[in-house]
């Protein structure tokens, strides 16, 4: 029988919770980001709001966010001049309003998984996350509204909303192309979920939600064309090796022309992505749907680590995942400690390079001691995950372990 007293005094605590985690992030909003950052985004909410959507492309001049955006930038735009708030203030308000957004979905997945005190702080270790509060509180990036959308499509894929889920998951990718890497296994979860012909049908639903919001826009000609420009934009303008990540290539060289690395980072990707999405195919029904939440991690820490031209920022979506495993999943719990740690260092040690050299451009940072030791770390962690992997493929279900105890605990009389 449903305890609803019970459900509305977890309700409150969480709200609570994700409350102080929203004070806390507003009491940084004062924090200098980076202003280049802030003034291209000051300029692109006050163009939205000013002109609406239809014309933006035509008239915000250098643009190399993808479409979705626009629909945040206007929303938010207008709110802030009929408010009367800050542009400055709404920038950092938005991504910080999706991360929360995260946080409350992180509590639903893992409340379904086990007890309350466990979802809370599953919740908690997300909403409090100090290289995540940075990202979005003090350096005022967007990475959390598409990593929204990202979780969002994975747990849709999971609960068998094979439609919902590749609407949302397009969403993502129009709101950042970084959404690419978690696309292999999406795709995965509704063929095997689902079958063949939901899968097609998703593709169908994921087509027709790209053309359903690049097709308001006016003067950008060719749908598709479009897309591949605004997204080959600023990835063919970073044709190095690292753009500030402290990754594979932090190791050797920073800022260097990445030339015929570029395709030596993505066969490395493209191997370990096949290896991810084989264990998931071979040990899914046996070990549920954890295996596919690590899955998700480790694309999103491949991603970052491995191809050329990626950002410090990159390994954002990877937190969202390990902070919902972290009471499920012992064995990643060192993942989270670790990969919050060099995050975080990665982020503020960049942004502090930007703006003692701005307006300059920041200095190349190769060959720096903190660089080196903070891409060895993360290239262990990385080995680290690979062998977990690895040992799930091989029967030890070393992945599930903690998840079934937490199963077991869940209190007879407490609302599921």
């Amino acid at each position: 029988m449903v305890n609803f007293s019970s459900i509305k005094r977890e309700i409150t605590i969480l709200a609570v919770l994700l409350f102080v985690a929203f004070i806390v992030r507003v009491l940084l909003f004062s924090l200098q980001g980076y202003p280049i950052d802030t003034n291209d985004f000051i300029s692109w909410f006050n163009t939205a709001a000013e002109h609406g959507i239809r014309p933006f492309y035509s008239v915000a001049g250098y643009v190399d966010y993808p479409p979705f955006n626009v629909y945040i930038f206007w929303a938010f735009g207008s709110l802030a001049n009929a408010l009367g708030v800050s542009m400055a203030s709404m920038i950092k308000f938005v991504p910080n309003l999706f991360d929360l957004a995260t946080a409350g979905l992180i509590y639903v997945f893992v409340r379904k998984q086990a007890t309350f005190k466990v979802a809370l702080v599953s919740t908690a270790l997300y909403a409090f996350n100090p290289a995540v509060i940075y990202n979005t509180a003090v350096w005022g990036q967007f990475d959390a509204v598409y990593t929204f959308f990202l979780i969002l499509s994975l747990m849709l894929a999971l609960k068998s909303k094979p439609i919902p889920s590749a609407v949302i998951f397009a969403l993502g990718l129009l709101t950042k192309p970084q959404g690419i890497a978690l696309l292999p296994l999406v795709a995965l979860l509704i063929y095997k979920k689902n079958g063949w012909k939901q899968l097609a049908y998703s593709v169908l639903a994921f087509t027709a939600t790209v053309f359903l919001v690049v097709l308001p826009f006016e003067g950008i000609g060719n749908p598709v064309t479009f897309l591949i420009k605004n997204y080959s934009t600023g990835y063919m303008y970073y044709n190095v090796t690292s753009v500030n990540a402290f990754n594979l290539w932090g190791l050797f060289a920073l800022w260097m022309k990445d030339g015929y690395l570029f395709f030596v980072g993505w066969a490395l990707f493209g191997a370990v992505a096949v290896f991810t999405l084989y264990m998931v195919h071979k040990r899914l029904k046996v070990s549920g749907d954890l295996i596919a939440v690590f899955a998700a991690f480790m694309l999103f820490f491949a991603f970052f680590m491995l191809p050329t031209r990626i950002h410090e920022r990159y390994l954002f979506p990877a937190i969202s995942v390990l902070a919902l495993m972290f009471p499920l999943l012992k064995k990643a719990r060192p993942l989270y400690v670790v990969l919050t740690a060099t995050f975080l260092i990665n982020q503020a040690y960049v942004l502090y390079w930007l703006n003692v050299s701005y307006p300059n451009a920041g200095p190349n940072l190769t060959g720096d001691p903190v660089v080196l030791a903070v891409s060895v770390i993360n290239l262990i962690m990385f080995l680290y995950a690979s062998v977990l992997m690895w040992d799930e493929l091989k029967g030890r279900q070393s992945l599930k372990t903690q998840a079934s105890k937490l199963s077991q605990t869940q209190q007879a009389g407490e609302p599921k």
